[in-house]
């Protein structure tokens, strides 16, 4: 048995959890102290409160929360617990594991996009094109999808960390909280109104 399955631990997922909490309040915390970031904030709110007005919105979001739901569950009770370790290496480990992770998710759920959501007609129209319905997307937006695709998306995380682990070894605590932290953020901001004249963030 490889050494990677010898030893779970469920405890460290849930410090994983909460350090990913925790560095998610700090930085949007943080960013409210710039009037660029705050201004972003508020305009996406807006367009989330009146995209919450129609009667086909909620219920739709609700659906994709739900199916992120799921990959989360299997990702923090059976994934996590196997790959991540509380001993931290150093700041050069961390910078290379949160690259490497994120770089080979990128890569396969281009993949998975290219190929099976926009590549199989059936698989568009019945779940993927339920996210293409958000025309001028906001961050609330990034819920907005069929809740299969919520779940494949979050379990391609899941299984890229867990694949991954068993090729170099256990991630450090920092490294997931850091990675997990930007794949949220990535994908929030992916969907995010943000018009700004302020350098360095001129659209």
């Amino acid at each position: 048995m490889p050494e990677i399955f010898s030893e779970y631990n469920f405890l460290v997922s849930i410090y994983s959890l909460l350090g990913l909490i925790a560095l998610s309040f700090l930085v949007f915390f943080a960013a409210q102290q710039f009037p660029t970031f705050k201004e972003a904030y508020k305009a996406n709110q807006i367009a989330n409160k009146k995209m919450k007005e129609k009667s086909f919105y909620s219920p739709t979001v609700r659906n994709g929360i739900l199916g992120s739901g799921i990959g989360y569950l299997v990702n923090y009770s059976l994934i996590l617990p196997l790959t991540i370790s509380v001993e931290f290496v150093s700041i050069w480990n961390v910078i290379f594991s949160v690259f490497i992770i994120l770089m080979v998710y990128d890569f396969f759920y281009y993949l998975m996009h290219r190929f099976l959501f926009h590549g199989d007609i059936h698989f568009f129209k019945t779940v993927h094109a339920v996210h293409h319905q958000m025309k001028n997307p906001n961050r609330g937006d990034s819920s907005y999808l069929h809740w299969l695709e919520g779940t494949m998306g979050v379990l391609l995380f899941g299984f890229t960390v867990g694949g991954l682990s068993l090729i170099f070894g256990k991630f450090d605590l920092v490294s997931i909280v850091i990675t997990m932290w930007l794949y949220q953020e990535i994908n929030l901001h992916n969907h995010a109104i943000f018009e700004t004249k302020t350098f360095p963030f001129k659209t």
